[in-house]
């Protein structure tokens, strides 16, 4: 017979090598676990639970860049003693939900997850009974019944889409009280040591600054006292910047350079303006870093509360949908003879915007790069 512990192995992982900052003193550490290879268990029982709990680690994404600010905020969070909830907030596509799930990645911490959204049911994260065969209708563990059971995190994205009467049933788990499992006649789970439930809002729970969030909903101070609140804000350039480089590490130099000249780029750099395949790579991607912040702060979720606040922005997420389309469509200039910077941005932002937005964006486009989106 083996115990949990002898699958979610206790393990500390060195900061500067679990989020890629050499510089980072290598004595500081994060705890996170070390779960044994199922095909090394010979209870069976075991090698089952192993590969389910394997399963349930995020994966690790490549191209993300980590954040010091959200890697600190989480740590410190972690290190509470009473067990509050963390609510990670901000704007659409900061990287509120990736930023927690990619410290699970590296740390190899299993990760349960919901979905917010108005109709929501207890069912959604407490679990239900499921059809079964001849007349037996078994149980299946929600998202937040089984981090519970396992004494693992949770995560409740879209948190404030959630009406305020249908989140009562998360007050005893939010307390980090044993809790009744709704819908199950009387069952209450104890949570193992390690469970801890971490929320996403695109508000702070009491006001949507932006009106950007229409069906974002205001919750009471009961469930605010509870909270360890983070604003999680676009990343500092350089960051972006080094995803970036991620993002086109596929495309050759000559591949950029024969669309830098098709296309007709120009830029501003420190040594003056540069155009076509005269532009680097580095040039170019910081570049479409500057467009993007350009967009961020004319809109409502930048700050800009004015009539002429733009009602979309550019999140990360788009930022790398975006360079990618792009080169990806690197012949049109000279096929169509439109640009493949326009074109792309179009796929993935401004076709899905008010008319004025999406001319204010692609304006932000022609300053940066000097092409309007017919290419002559």
């Amino acid at each position: 017979m083996f115990d949990l512990s002898d699958i979610l192995v206790p393990a500390q992982y060195r900061v500067c090598d679990a989020f890629g900052w050499p510089e980072v003193d290598p004595a500081i550490v994060v705890d996170g676990y070390a779960i044994p290879d199922p095909a090394t268990l010979e209870d069976p029982d075991a090698a089952n639970l192993a590969a389910f709990l394997w399963s349930a680690v995020p994966p690790i994404d490549p191209l993300y860049r980590h954040r010091k600010e959200v890697v600190r905020a989480i740590r410190d969070w972690l290190s509470e003693p009473d067990g509050s909830v963390l609510n990670l907030w901000g704007p659409t596509g900061t990287g509120k939900t990736t930023g927690f799930e990619q410290y699970c990645a590296v740390t190899g911490t299993p990760l349960f997850s919901a979905k917010g959204h108005r109709r929501f049911e207890p069912h959604e994260a407490f679990g239900q009974f499921v059809g079964g065969e001849n007349g037996v209708t078994p149980w299946v563990d929600g998202p937040v019944t089984m981090a519970a059971r396992y004494g693992v995190p949770c995560i409740i994205n879209e948190y404030d889409r959630i009406d305020p009467s249908r989140t009562i049933v998360f007050n005893d788990v939010f307390e980090g009280r044993s809790f009744p499992i709704p819908g199950r006649a009387g069952e209450v789970v104890t949570p193992r040591p390690g469970f801890r439930c971490v929320i996403t809002a695109n508000t702070n729970l009491v006001e949507d600054v932006s009106g950007n969030y229409g069906t974002a909903n205001s919750h009471d101070v009961s469930l605010l006292e509870r909270l360890y609140g983070v604003q999680v804000g676009y990343p500092e350039p350089q960051v972006e910047i080094e995803m970036l480089r991620g993002v086109l590490a596929d495309f050759g130099d000559d591949v950029m350079q024969y669309w830098f000249d098709q296309e007709g780029l120009t830029v501003s750099t420190d040594a003056g303006m540069k155009s076509g395949s005269a532009i680097s790579r580095e040039e170019f991607v910081s570049g479409l870093v500057k467009v993007a912040n350009i967009v961020r702060d004319h809109s409502k979720d930048g700050g800009n509360a004015t009539d002429a606040g733009l009602e979309r922005t550019m999140s990360t997420r788009t930022l790398r949908r975006w360079a990618r389309h792009a080169v990806l469509n690197a012949e049109l200039p000279e096929r169509e003879g439109v640009s493949a910077l326009h074109a792309s941005l179009k796929r993935v932002l401004t076709s899905m915007a008010t008319q004025s937005t999406g001319i204010a964006i692609h304006q932000a486009v022609t300053t940066v790069f000097g092409v309007d989106e017919k290419v002559e």
